[in-house]
């Protein structure tokens, strides 16, 4: 056998030593730098914005103009994060992270995204935020834990319903929603309303402020301001308690009416009654007053409510008329039991330039069978 010299036995040492540290230097990489973590900030994922459309004049004794889009750098660090959002906490050591939490929760984040500078999360809906939080973004890796100031921005309040559709001024109108935590202001478009007891997370009181005919409900909170998709009150009212002025000069057809009716009110302390004898009877409400001119009262659609009582099952339904245009009627559907609200766009009844007449004609429901009919006006 061939002898081994002590040169060649030196060579094969340091051989050995190099693929010893490669393999150490790439483990070391692997798991970053094995010191503890630290955060220095929280960022959006995108580095750039862009501006669109900035006009720009080609030179300064012409009138022609160019459109152009161009990339602009911005700081994109931020201070406090929002629900459903994306971000990249910046930091060192962060290779070997075990668990990311806002606010004592932890979040996901996505391992492949990883690296010793940076960490990609998802700040979802379940994470808790407000004044009672302890605001803070806790890392914890294989080497130890960092904390950062870090608070979680309370979302826009969200209104999903409010009763009564109407009212009058100093009543109570109940705001149903969600996310309303520290609410400062309730407004009638730009007229603010009180806000009566202690609200909830998910409701709020208030009292109609004077001089409210027909507006949206505003609701602001830390998280911002949000407006109500449905309309309160009315432009021109038909029917609250009783008749507006002009209204009921004349009353249904095979049906019996009762217009001091008690039971199933929706609002206040009546509702119209109306007991259909035919299969196509009818509430039919005349106007006896001066003319409701539709475009110069802005009006664009008609808003009521339905009861479905005695013999109304599902399925059954009525059409409403306006003005006796039995051509454009609008059929609805009745639920028994509970109210439905009503919003029927006038452009949909015929398009009419005046209101003379108000109609629900049974389409064919058993007789006898009841609905209870409550505010109902023009919006």
């Amino acid at each position: 056998m061939k002898k081994i010299n002590k040169q060649s036995k030196f060579a094969l040492l340091l051989l050995f030593m190099a693929v010893a540290m490669g393999y150490s230097s790439c483990k070391k990489t692997d798991e970053g730098a094995g010191g503890a973590p630290k955060i220095t900030k929280v960022r959006l994922i995108s580095k750039s914005d862009t501006i669109r459309n900035v006009v720009h004049r080609v030179t300064l004794d012409s009138n022609s103009i160019y459109d152009e889009t161009r990339q602009v750098k911005f700081d994109s660090t931020v201070v406090a994060g929002r629900l459903n959002n994306q971000y990249a906490i910046v930091g060192e050591n962060l290779l070997t992270t075990l668990s990311v939490s806002f606010n004592g929760v932890q979040v996901n984040y996505n391992p492949a995204l990883l690296t010793d500078n940076s960490i990609i999360i998802s700040i979802p809906a379940t994470i808790p935020y407000g004044a009672t939080q302890s605001n803070k973004l806790v890392v914890t890796t294989k080497f130890g834990s960092a904390s950062f100031d870090f608070p979680i921005l309370q979302p826009p309040p969200i209104i999903t319903s409010f009763s009564p559709v109407a009212a009058g001024s100093g009543e109570i109108v109940t705001l149903v929603g969600t996310i309303f935590e520290g609410v400062t202001k309730v407004t009638f478009d730009s007229i603010p309303a009180q806000i009566v007891g202690t609200p909830t997370s998910t409701q709020i009181q208030v009292r109609v402020p004077a001089g409210v005919v027909q507006s949206r409900i505003l609701v602001t909170t830390p998280g911002g301001t949000t407006r109500s998709t449905g309309s309160f009150g009315f432009k021109a009212l038909l029917y609250d308690d009783v008749f507006a002025t002009g209204w009921g000069s004349y009353l249904g057809y095979n049906s019996t009416i009762n217009l001091v009716n008690t039971v199933n009110v929706k609002r206040g302390t009546n509702a119209i009654a109306t007991t259909f004898t035919d299969g196509y009877g009818a509430l039919q409400i005349g106007y006896n007053g001066s003319t409701i001119d539709v475009a110069r009262s802005g009006l664009t659609a008609i808003k009521f409510s339905i009861y479905g009582g005695a013999g109304i099952v599902a399925g059954s339904r009525v059409q409403l008329v306006i003005n006796g245009n039995y051509g454009s009627p609008v059929a609805i559907t009745l639920t028994p039991g509970v109210y439905t609200d009503y919003t029927i766009q006038l452009k949909d009844l015929g398009n009419p330039t005046v209101i003379t007449e108000f109609v629900l004609q049974s389409l064919g429901n058993a007789v006898p069978s009841t609905i209870y009919v409550d505010d109902l006006g023009f919006i």
